[in-house]
C-alpha cells in the first residue's frame, strides 16, 4: 500500500490535496483516517471521515486533504499513515511524483513572506456592459516601506484584459497602501464552463520582492463580487 499525493483543478479553490491511497495488496482495506509525516505542513495533511473508505484489493481511492500551515524552515521527509476501521495503523510509503506539495509549499512561503510587505485583495468589481473594472487593493505590512512590485496578473477562466492582450502588464512599485484598476472582458462565453467555473475569480499575481524573489500569489474576491462578476459574464455573453 502507498499514498500518492495530487491536485485536480476543482481543490485549488478549497485549498486541498488528494490523497490517492493505493491498495497494491490482496486484501480489502477500511481507511478511517490517513496522514502525510514530513510534508513540511503544520499540522499534519490529514483526512478523517465518519464514513470510512473501502478500498479493495488492487483499487485506488482518492482522499481530500485540506491544506494546513507550511512549516517554512522545514525540510520534507515524506511518509504515510493508515488508521484502518480494526483500530491497527500502517506505515505506508508517500510519494510525490509530481512535486504537488513541494510547489504548493514553496507558494506558500512566497506568499508569508509577501505578506509583511503588503497584502492583495478584490476590493471592488464595476461593470460597464461588454467590459468591467476589477480593483486590485495593496494593503501596506509592516515592512511596506521595502516595496513590493506588483509586475503582472494572469487572465482566469473568466477574466481577462480588455486591452485583447494576453495578460495585465502592470510593472507597478508600491511601498505603502494603494489601488489599481485591471480592465476586464470575459474571457469566453461557454455557459457551461462559466456554471462548472471555480477559480474564474481568483487573480494569479506575479509579485517581486525588495531582494529580487519573485512569486505568483493567488487573490481571492469575496462572494459578493464572486457573485457579481459570474452574473455580469453571463450578462456579456449574452450580448453577444
Amino acid at each position: 500500500m502507498s499514498i500518492r499525493v495530487l491536485q485536480y483543478r476543482s481543490d485549488i479553490a478549497p485549498d486541498q490535496v488528494q490523497l490517492r491511497v493505493v491498495n497494491g495488496s490482496e486484501e480489502r482495506i477500511v481507511v478511517r483516517a490517513a496522514a502525510l509525516r514530513g510534508s513540511g505542513w503544520t499540522p499534519a495533511l490529514r483526512w478523517s471521515d465518519d464514513d470510512p473508505a473501502e478500498i479493495g484489493a488492487g483499487v485506488v481511492v482518492d482522499l481530500p486533504a485540506r491544506l494546513t500551515t507550511a512549516d517554512c524552515g522545514s525540510t520534507t521527509r515524506l511518509s504515510g499513515l493508515l488508521r484502518l476501521a480494526d483500530g491497527t495503523t500502517r506505515s505506508v510509503r508517500a510519494v510525490d511524483e509530481h512535486g504537488t506539495l513541494r510547489g504548493l509549499h514553496a507558494a506558500d512561503c512566497f506568499r508569508e513572506r509577501a505578506a509583511r510587505t503588503a497584502s492583495l485583495a478584490v476590493a471592488a468589481f464595476r461593470p460597464h456592459g461588454r467590459t468591467a473594472e476589477v480593483d486590485l487593493a495593496v494593503i501596506g505590512g509592516a515592512a511596506a516601506a521595502a516595496g513590493i512590485e506588483i509586475e503582472r496578473v494572469l487572465p482566469t477562466p473568466l477574466l481577462s484584459p480588455a486591452g485583447g492582450t494576453e495578460l495585465w502588464t502592470i510593472g507597478r512599485r508600491f511601498t505603502a497602501s494603494g489601488r489599481l484598476a485591471l480592465r476586464t472582458v470575459p474571457t469566453r462565453c461557454d455557459l457551461h464552463a462559466i456554471a462548472e467555473d471555480k477559480v474564474g475569480t481568483v487573480l494569479p499575481v506575479q509579485l517581486r520582492l525588495a531582494d529580487g524573489a519573485r512569486g505568483t500569489v493567488p487573490v481571492r474576491a469575496p462572494k459578493a463580487i464572486k457573485d457579481a462578476v459570474l452574473a455580469w459574464v453571463v450578462r456579456a455573453c449574452g450580448d453577444d
